[in-house]
């Protein structure tokens, strides 16, 4: 399951359960290349900032998707940060290897909340820092709950 959305400005929206099969890849693919085309378009670099807190592990075809994302945009980006949980060290080793691959310094992996938000804030307007305020806030809840509900 995945998310991706640009409401507000440059700032991208996107976040991750999974398991994500390659169709839904895919989609995601197209999704994220809509959103950061359109603001490119207007000569705008985008920020990007991805839950990926709810993500165990993603298959070969999965990773090799979301890479190929990574590669294709990194001309396009200001910044990207990615909310990691601490409790999937294997995913995390999994991202790290992909934010490297991708060849990128303006990509980086948080596991707390407020070094991501005091990160990409540095680069947005204060409507976007707000949004992405409001985006942290409501993923930060949907994470509570699935964390104390034991899924």
């Amino acid at each position: 399951m995945y998310s991706v959305t640009n409401r507000v400005g440059r700032l991208i929206e996107a976040w991750v359960v999974t398991p994500v099969s390659p169709e839904e890849a895919n989609r995601q693919f197209l999704e994220t290349r809509t959103c950061v085309s359109t603001i490119a378009a207007s000569g705008r670099k985008v920020v990007i900032v991805c839950d990926f807190t709810q993500v165990q592990l993603f298959g070969p075809e999965v990773s090799e998707k979301l890479l190929q994302i990574m590669r294709g945009d990194t001309p396009h980006i200001d910044r990207v940060g990615f909310w990691i949980n601490d409790a999937q060290p294997m995913f995390n080793l999994q991202l790290q290897r992909m934010i490297r691959e991708a060849g990128s310094p303006a990509r980086r992996a948080f596991p707390r909340r407020m070094a991501l938000e005091s990160w990409l804030a540095e680069r947005l307007s204060p409507p976007e820092r707000e949004r992405l305020h409001a985006f942290l806030d409501e993923r930060e809840r949907l994470f509570a709950s699935f964390t104390s509900s034991g899924v």
